[in-house]
C-alpha cells in the first residue's frame, strides 16, 4: 500500500508518557509558515475555547441521583473521568508515517537483526500510538456531542451517539486488549530478525479498516455486531449487547424514537376517540428510561475510551523498551 506523506515528522522517542505529551502538544513549526503571529493567537484561542469540554447541565445530574441502577448513577463521573485525560490530550500530533518503500530501505541500510527490529517495530509502534490517538479523539467527540444536545433536553440525538460511542469503544478496547496480549509475548532472541506480517495487517486494519466496496481481506474491517456480542460474552460486559440493541432501536425509524414524544392523553371525544398531546420536550416515563439508556451507554463508553488510551499508551512504552533492550552475541 503506497500513502502520501501528509504528516509532520517528529521525534517519537521519548522516556515517558508525560514527556510525549508536552511535546506531542507543541505545533510543528513547519505547519506555521506564511501566518502572521496574531493568526496563530487568535488561532490557538479558538482550539482553546472548541477543546474544552461541555459540563454537564445539574439536571442531568440530578435525574442520574434518583436512578436504582448504580452505573447510571456512576455515568456523571465515568464521563467527567474521561474527559479529565482529554485535558491533557494535544490538539495536534505529528504522526511519523513510512510507507512500505521507506521501511524497505530503512531496513536494507541496516547493519544488523538488532538494527532491522528497531526500524520495524518502531514503525509500528508509531502506528498504534497514532490509532490510538484518531480512536481516543473520536470518542471524546462522540460523548461531547451527546452532553452538548443532553444539556439542552434532546434525547434522540444522543441516543444516537451513545450508540456510535458504544461501537467505538467496544471496538478501540478489543484492540488495546489484543495489542496488550500480542505485544507482551513480543521476545527478541540474540541475532533474530523478529517481524510479523500477522501484525502489520492488524494495524493496518486498524486504521484503513473500511466496509465499503471491495477491499483487500486485511482491510476488511469487521462487522460491529460481532465485535460487540463477543465483547458481551465477557460476564463484565453482559449488559452492552441488549443496551446496543436498544439504542439501535432509536436511531432507526421504530416505535420507541416516536413513543418519546408521547405526552399525555387531555381530551375525551364522545365517540370513543381521545385527543394525544405529543410533546418534543415531553417528560414521561419512556424519556426517563431512554436517558438512563444514554447515560450508562455515554458512561461506559467514556470509561473505556480512557481505558483503552491508557492500555495502548503502556502497551507502547513497554514495546519501545523491548526494543532498546535488545542483545547481541
Amino acid at each position: 500500500m503506497q500513502i502520501g506523506r501528509a504528516f509532520h515528522k517528529i521525534n517519537y522517542d521519548r522516556p515517558s508518557q508525560k514527556i510525549f505529551l508536552k511535546n506531542a502538544a507543541e505545533e510543528p513549526r513547519n505547519l506555521w509558515n506564511g501566518r502572521n503571529e496574531l493568526f496563530r493567537i487568535v488561532e490557538k484561542i479558538v482550539a482553546g475555547n472548541i477543546a474544552n469540554f461541555p459540563q454537564i447541565a445539574e439536571w442531568i445530574r440530578e435525574r442520574c441521583s434518583n436512578y436504582q441502577e448504580p452505573f447510571i448513577r456512576e455515568s456523571v463521573n465515568m464521563i467527567e473521568y474521561c474527559f479529565d485525560l482529554d485535558t491533557h490530550i494535544p490538539e495536534r500530533y505529528g504522526w511519523r508515517f513510512s510507507d512500505v518503500e521507506c521501511i524497505r530501505r530503512q531496513i536494507n541500510s541496516a547493519s544488523s537483526p538488532k538494527e532491522i527490529n528497531r526500524i520495524f517495530w518502531t514503525d509500528q509502534a508509531r502506528n498504534v500510538e497514532a490509532y490510538s490517538m484518531m480512536s481516543f479523539w473520536r470518542g471524546v467527540e462522540l460523548v461531547k456531542s451527546a452532553t452538548r444536545c443532553l444539556n439542552v433536553k434532546e434525547i434522540i440525538s444522543p441516543a444516537v451517539l451513545a450508540r456510535s460511542a458504544i461501537e467505538l469503544a467496544c471496538c478501540y478496547l478489543t484492540n488495546a486488549n489484543l495489542l496488550d496480549k500480542t505485544l507482551r509475548e513480543l521476545q527478541f532472541p540474540p541475532d533474530t530478525i523478529v517481524l510479523s506480517k500477522e501484525f502489520e495487517k492488524l494495524i493496518l486494519k486498524m486504521i484503513w479498516g473500511t466496509r465499503l466496496g471491495d477491499p483487500e481481506p486485511y482491510l476488511k474491517q469487521t462487522n460491529i455486531l460481532t465485535i460487540i456480542q463477543r465483547l458481551s460474552k465477557n460476564p463484565n460486559a453482559k449488559d452492552i449487547l441488549p443496551l446496543y440493541e436498544y439504542l439501535c432501536e432509536i436511531a432507526h425509524p421504530n416505535v420507541i424514537g416516536n413513543i418519546r414524544f408521547w405526552s399525555h392523553i387531555d381530551y375525551d371525544y364522545q365517540d370513543g376517540s381521545q385527543r394525544w398531546v405529543i410533546s418534543r420536550f415531553a417528560e414521561t416515563e419512556i424519556r426517563d428510561d431512554i436517558l438512563g439508556k444514554v447515560m450508562w451507554g455515554l458512561g461506559w463508553s467514556s470509561a473505556a475510551f480512557r481505558n483503552a488510551f491508557e492500555i495502548t499508551a503502556t502497551v507502547i512504552q513497554k514495546l519501545l523498551t523491548k526494543i532498546n533492550g535488545q542483545h547481541e552475541t
